[in-house]
């Protein structure tokens, strides 16, 4: 018997195809495309800014959320800092001026009683000196008091309003010591007793005043622990001057007047102690409105 020929080609064009064999390979090419559409998809894409997306600092995929913040105002100390300086190219102007004033008046604290007399007469000859001095005490001291009163909450007022109050204070409660004391010592005939009294008093606010301004500094800019050191320390050393005040003036009058210790603590509260109450009190009702 003769074998078929196996290697004749066989059409396939002339196979009839059915419904089944056409949607299964509809199918297959779809599954085909879904496999090479998902391959495509899991590249990691390096050419645009789609990776920026998903970074972790850069969290655009959240949720986002809803916050009202206050607005942070830093605290302005322009101020300050030019008055300060002013304060210090004043005191500076003092020392060059009256080189000889600035370097006696920080010795007499420091001299015998018999040297003491001596360098009181060279410091009461300069009178302008002296003038310039006692405002340079009055500014520092206005600046000291009120950084203290707007850091404590004590007064309702601005940084310059209270140092404007504060200087008309310090200003009038000494123009009226400094009168009392010159009349005073006109109606009893003891006008050198009165004025050397009157010269340390006045002397040891013109070392206050010097010794006031590291102080104000650190109270100006430093933080809060600092300021309460700084604080402390300039009332322990305005105590400490205050004290050599009433010692050396007692020492002084006794010797002219021979007055006992009693009297002298009498005139102390009632002209020294009792009008700064008052002031302080006058002083706090008009800043409240209450006056």
């Amino acid at each position: 018997m003769q074998k078929p020929d196996t290697t004749s080609i066989i059409d396939t064009s002339s196979i009839v195809s059915t419904p089944d064999s056409v949607y299964a390979d509809s199918v297959k090419r779809l599954a085909d495309s879904l496999l090479l559409l998902a391959k495509k998809k899991s590249l990691r894409d390096t050419t645009s800014f789609k990776k920026l997306m998903t970074h972790p600092y850069l969290p655009m995929q959240t949720k986002p959320s809803f916050r009202i913040n206050e607005l942070h105002i830093a605290s302005n100390f322009d101020g300050r800092f030019y008055l300060i300086i002013g304060m210090l190219f004043y005191l500076a102007f003092i020392k060059v001026t009256f080189p000889k004033y600035f370097f006696n008046l920080f010795q007499l604290i420091f001299q015998s009683p018999v040297r003491q007399k001596q360098t009181r007469e060279q410091l009461q000859q300069n009178n302008l000196a002296a003038l310039f001095s006692n405002i340079l005490f009055i500014l520092n001291a206005s600046i000291f008091v009120s950084l203290i009163a707007v850091k404590n909450a004590w007064v309702d007022l601005s940084l310059y309003n209270c140092m404007l109050y504060c200087a008309i204070a310090f200003t009038g409660l000494y123009l009226f010591k400094f009168l009392f004391l010159w009349f005073s010592g006109w109606l009893f005939s003891q006008g050198e007793a009165i004025g050397n009294y009157s010269f340390i008093v006045f002397l040891t606010n013109k070392v206050m005043g010097v010794f006031l301004i590291p102080a104000i500094l650190l109270l100006a800019f430093s933080p809060v622990s600092v300021q309460d050191f700084a604080y402390k320390t300039a009332l322990i050393v305005i105590s400490i001057l205050f004290v050599y005040r009433y010692l050396i003036s007692f020492s002084i009058v006794r010797a002219s007047l021979k007055v006992s210790a009693f009297h002298f603590f009498l005139y102390l509260c009632t002209c020294e102690v009792l009008p700064m109450f008052v002031l302080y009190k006058l002083t706090m009702d008009f800043i409240s409105g209450t006056f």
